[in-house]
């Protein structure tokens, strides 16, 4: 069956690695920056309110032609609330929203990115098992031919050369073996890093692919682009609302007690202000140019995606095309293999071509299984750029 028929355009990953599949450290490290945003959210978002102060103070003091002391106590409680900022308020609760939104995706690409390494790290895992097949199917044919040419060599039939040809294919693949053995355990070490599970055993169900619309609607990194882009917006309302008219009420209560008397006092206003700054128009400027700026990075991001698809899609095509090339050559294969097996019982070819050619056959069917794993590491890329719930 072609790959292609394998892949449809939706989602569909309901055994997708999640934040419970991590180590208890990563874990642990995940929910205290989640607090921290959401303790950073609530402070920016009531940071209007105003705040009271509260103050006491007891004295003891004498003048300089009397011996007698005299005590004074006080206490007084203030105060002060801006009611209007020229907007400033609203433009300082949505900028707190804003900037929460902005550092959960930021944490989600971290855990997605932790994700997508242990799938990549399990699925390469499995591809360096199937690699090491192909090298033991590889390698039966190495000996295959080292063994015809030695005999060539011994009837003087072929060269030394020939024949030093094929030890030497051989020993190359014997050196290859080692090099993937090693491969695997390194893997399997990477793999510990990010979880303590046993990469043989945990759930990873295909990944099929998405259309490019929703994964440009989707995207995080487009998405915190546009985050930044409403921060900067909300930036430079704060700055211009800063150099308004504000309003703030204020009240407050005192209580004083000497020696010859004891009272209260209370008092409440209303304050009208407005700064004068000969720096005004630079910093509203600025923070216009940042806006802009932000702005232009928010297109520039969102043509990054469109090419990072348009490169995956490619490399999935690619991969396709090398599994249909392979498909091609079983049935090279499979159309050979009978004639092949008649030719070598009758002594018209060697007794070795057939096993050489169900060999090779079996190494292509690997390389099919070699290239679907690719494509659903390709397909894994795309699936934790986006903001599907791989954390819960």
């Amino acid at each position: 069956m072609r790959i292609i028929t394998l892949i449809s355009f939706a989602f569909c990953a309901a055994f997708a690695l999640d934040r419970s599949h991590l180590s208890e450290e990563i874990q642990s490290a995940i929910a205290h920056k989640e607090a921290a945003i959401e303790a950073g959210r609530k402070r920016l978002k009531y940071d209007f309110i105003g705040s009271a102060s509260l103050s006491g103070s007891i004295t003891e003091s004498k003048s300089g032609g009397s011996d007698e002391w005299s005590r004074s106590e006080q206490a007084s409680a203030q105060f002060s609330q801006d009611l209007f900022r020229s907007g400033g308020i609203s433009a300082s609760i949505r900028y707190a929203g804003f900037w929460a939104q902005s550092e959960q995706i930021k944490l989600t690409q971290e855990i997605n990115g932790y994700l997508q390494n242990l799938t990549t790290y399990i699925l390469q895992y499995r591809q360096d098992r199937i690699r090491l097949e192909q090298n033991a199917l590889a390698l039966k044919n190495a000996e295959i031919a080292a063994l015809i040419k030695q005999k060539q060599y011994e009837a003087g039939e072929t060269d030394i050369t020939q024949l030093n040809d094929a030890l030497q294919t051989r020993n190359n693949l014997r050196k290859t073996r080692l090099d993937l053995e090693h491969q695997r355990i390194s893997r399997l070490e990477e793999i510990a890093k990010i979880t303590p599970l046993d990469p043989e055993t945990l759930p990873l169900a295909p990944f099929n692919a998405i259309n490019e619309d929703e994964y440009l609607s989707r995207s995080l990194t487009a998405q915190l682009a546009k985050l930044q882009s409403e921060i900067a917006k909300t930036q430079q309302s704060i700055t211009t609302s800063s150099y308004l008219p504000t309003l703030s009420a204020s009240a407050g209560a005192s209580y004083t007690k000497t020696q010859t008397s004891d009272g209260e006092s209370y008092n409440y206003g209303l304050r009208l202000s407005m700064p004068l700054s000969v720096t005004e128009g630079w910093s509203i400027e600025e923070k216009k140019l940042e806006t802009l700026r932000a702005k232009s990075q928010e297109r520039t991001t969102i043509e990054g995606e469109k090419r990072a698809y348009a490169q995956s899609q490619s490399a999935i095509k690619a991969t396709t095309r090398g599994i249909e090339v392979s498909q091609e050559n079983i049935a090279l294969y499979d159309s050979l293999l009978s004639a092949t097996k008649a030719q070598a019982e009758s002594g018209t070819t060697s007794r070795f071509d057939p096993q050489t050619l169900e060999n090779s056959r079996a190494s292509d069917l690997l390389d099919i299984e070699l290239s679907q794993i690719s494509i659903q590491i390709e397909l894994a890329k795309l699936y934790y750029a986006t903001d599907k719930e791989n954390d819960k």
